[in-house]
């Protein structure tokens, strides 16, 4: 999908200046802690179908997986994600008591280049990152940049009313509902989250959803109903994640939640097992050209468009985009300029080695792929990102990288979440840990749905 720049010269034509929220809430600040992008980004109607339309289609195939590959057993599917015993057991549970696809809540990252958006990961599940609808909204706080969007008829999302719509489908309540909503960490987590967690439950609390941050050992089970406290609680919002049910007391842990998910006594947004098919190693089944075959031809063209060669790092043969079968770790070597390795499941960059980096020499990369060999590592090609124009404090414009967070709902599109850089900078993977700065877009045309 070729990218259409008009709107965005547009921009830069009429704003030679940098341009930040005005008006910031204190659920952005929290969020950012003031590193924001220098400009926002923008999408054409036409490119927010297709993103949407080619999204849904790559998660439809990714929730298919267990099914196509592993004649539906969910165990097998979470093993070759390289899971553990005890996080094997919860994810079991938790997707049996959770019936359907476990979520359409997710946030894909993308890099954009020369061929189009290129999908470099796919998180799934409650507990994805975003938030642009309160930057947009202070964005428009400008006067000259709110003229630009009422001439230019742009719109934007309002994500956290997109998550609470989702929230309210996926669980079952009625719209007019009001449930009592635990917003649930992991207990070595929790000190660190609090303080987010109670801003977003003011966030939630003005669009009419309650909520009450805890951690998993605060819920008990009694009398037919988990509760937080005296409060009985209608929904668990999990915020835990897949790689924290490591713990020797996990199951102990879980225990109250599960047997009450398991006897319909709560509901959870979302089952454990939405991470697991935004894994890594669940992109690296895509990719594999082996499976090709158990795809539609809609999917097969949205992997071939969206989804870079990925591959497990494994000891046997792997097959490239061109049919050609060779040793993964040969080829690995070879090709360590254009390859990436990653863990199978930690997030936030953590473990992401891109073999391009300068202080990466060969015979650490060699090491590095013989260390992980049929580990729970996955080696991706290299993206190489089209920059965007960004204005600097001179009136000068720079060409920056952008990590184009592409949220979706159980409406369709929900909104946009932008990591950034400077394209001449060092920082090879985009992260908040990296000085990146975090930023938001509008979009323009037929896909401009719920506009503010």
């Amino acid at each position: 999908m070729p990218r259409e720049h008009a709107l965005t010269e547009r921009y830069l034509e009429r704003f030679g200046r940098v341009l930040r929220p005005v008006q910031e809430s204190e659920f952005i600040r929290l969020l950012t802690g003031g590193n924001h992008a220098l400009r926002p980004v923008f999408l054409t109607g036409d490119e927010v179908q297709q993103l949407t339309r080619d999204l849904e289609v790559l998660r439809g195939a990714l929730y298919s997986l267990p099914h196509r590959l592993f004649d539906g057993d969910i165990a097998s599917f979470a093993r070759a994600n390289g899971m553990e015993k005890s996080q094997i057991r919860a994810i079991e549970r938790s997707a049996a008591a959770a019936a359907g696809s476990p979520t359409s809540m997710g946030r894909a990252d993308l890099y954009l280049d020369r061929s189009g958006f290129r999908v470099m990961e796919f998180n799934l599940g409650s507990t994805v990152g975003f938030e642009g609808g309160e930057a947009c909204r202070g964005l428009l706080a400008d006067p000259e940049f709110s003229r630009f969007v009422a001439e230019e008829e742009l719109g934007y999302i309002d994500t956290v009313a997109e998550q609470i719509r989702t929230i309210r489908q996926e669980t079952g309540l009625e719209p007019d509902a009001r449930p009592v909503v635990a917003l649930t960490e992991w207990p070595s987590n929790y000190e660190e989250m609090e303080g987010y967690f109670n801003v977003l439950i003011n966030v939630w609390a003005e669009r009419g959803l309650e909520a009450y941050p805890c951690h998993v050992a605060q819920l008990e089970r009694r009398d037919g109903r988990l509760w937080l406290g005296e409060r009985p609680v209608d929904v668990v919002y999990r915020q835990f994640m897949i790689e924290d049910l490591l713990d020797e007391d996990t199951d102990a842990l879980l225990e109250p939640l599960l047997g009450a998910l398991e006897a319909g006594e709560v509901r959870v947004f979302t089952p454990i097992d939405s991470e697991l098919y935004g894994s890594k190693a669940a992109l690296a089944m895509l990719s594999d050209r082996r499976n090709r075959h158990l795809f539609s031809d809609e999917e097969r063209d949205v992997i071939d468009r969206l989804l870079p060669w990925t591959s497990s790092v494994t000891s046997e043969n792997i097959v490239l985009e061109d049919g050609t079968e060779t040793p993964l770790l040969d080829y690995a070597v070879a090709r360590q300029q254009e390859l990436i390795l990653k863990p199978m499941l930690l997030h936030g960059g953590q473990g992401v080695v891109p073999g391009w980096a300068s202080e990466v020499t060969p015979e650490e990369w060699r090491k590095l792929l013989h260390d992980a060999l049929d580990g729970p590592y996955v080696v991706q090609r290299r993206v190489r990102p089209e920059p965007e124009l960004f204005p600097d404090s001179e009136g000068g414009l720079n060409p920056w990288i952008v990590n184009w967070g592409v949220l979706l709902m159980a409406s369709g599109y929900g909104g946009l979440l932008t990591r950034c850089a400077p394209a001449d900078g060092d920082i090879t993977v985009l992260n908040l840990d990296r000085g990146v700065l975090l930023g938001t877009g509008f979009h323009s045309g037929p896909g401009k749905h719920r506009a503010q």
